[in-house]
C-alpha cells in the first residue's frame, strides 16, 4: 500500500509540473539597441514580438529609442507571481573571455529566500556573435535559443531551476547584475519568464491520494 500511495504522489507531482505554466516578463528599462551591434542586422525580425525558444516564451521589447536590451549595470525585474520553480533568460556578452565572472543573476522571494547564480563566460554565458571571443556554453542550464548561422549573431537561453523553498513563496523580483569587466565580458539581458506549478490544485491532489490511501488502509 505504501508503495501505491508514493507512486500516486509522484504522479501527482509530475502533473503539476507538467501544468506549470509561463509567464514573460517586462523588462522595466533598456539602454541598448542590440540591432546596431556586430550582424545586429540578424535579429530585426524578433523585436518586438512574443518568440518561443526551446518551447519557452520570451517577449522581445523595442522601447521609444529603439532600444533592446538592457547592457550593463543592474535591473531588478518585477515577478510576483507565487510558486516559481524555473525562471529563463536570454542573456549573451560583448566581448567575453573564457572563466571571466561578469556578473550575476538573483531570485529573491517573499520568505527572504534569495537564490543567486553567477554568469561565468564559457559556461552560462557567451558573446552575442560567433567570432573571436568566448563561444563555448555547456548545454545544460545554458543551451541556444536563437542563431543566425556560423559566424553570425546569436542567443542563448539560460535556465535556472529555483530551490524547492521558492516553491511555497511569492517570487517578488530577478536581479540583473552587470560588472561590467570589458574585453572580459560585459553582458546584457533581453528578456525573461517564468514559470510557476499550480500549487492549489497540486495540493488538493495531494490530500485526494492521501486521505484515500489513509482510508483504504483504515478499512482494511
Amino acid at each position: 500500500m505504501k508503495l501505491q500511495i508514493i507512486a500516486a504522489l509522484l504522479l501527482t507531482a509530475d502533473m503539476a509540473a507538467a501544468n506549470a505554466s509561463y509567464t514573460t516578463l517586462a523588462l522595466p528599462s533598456l539602454n541598448a539597441d542590440i540591432r546596431t551591434w556586430t550582424d545586429g542586422g540578424s535579429y530585426d525580425s524578433l523585436f518586438p514580438g512574443t518568440q518561443t525558444f526551446n518551447g519557452v516564451p520570451f517577449q522581445l521589447a523595442v522601447d521609444g529609442d529603439g532600444n533592446t536590451a538592457f547592457h550593463n549595470g543592474q535591473i531588478d525585474i518585477p515577478v510576483n507571481i507565487f510558486g516559481v520553480t524555473q525562471a529563463f533568460t536570454l542573456i549573451n556578452t560583448a566581448f567575453g573571455a573564457d572563466g571571466a565572472n561578469v556578473g550575476y543573476v538573483s531570485f529573491s522571494g517573499s520568505s527572504g529566500d534569495v537564490y543567486t547564480v553567477d554568469l561565468i563566460e564559457g559556461q552560462n554565458v557567451r558573446d552575442h556573435y560567433d567570432g573571436a571571443f568566448t563561444n563555448a556554453i555547456n548545454g545544460v542550464d545554458a543551451i541556444p535559443a536563437f542563431s543566425a548561422g556560423s559566424g553570425r549573431a546569436r542567443l542563448d537561453q539560460q535556465i535556472f531551476n529555483l530551490p524547492v523553498a521558492f516553491a511555497n513563496q511569492t517570487l517578488l523580483s530577478i536581479r540583473f547584475h552587470s560588472n561590467q569587466q570589458g574585453l572580459a565580458g560585459e553582458p546584457f539581458i533581453a528578456a525573461a519568464t517564468v514559470a510557476a506549478v499550480p500549487l492549489p490544485s497540486a495540493i488538493w491532489l495531494f490530500g485526494t491520494v492521501l486521505a484515500g490511501g489513509i482510508g483504504w488502509a483504515k478499512r482494511r
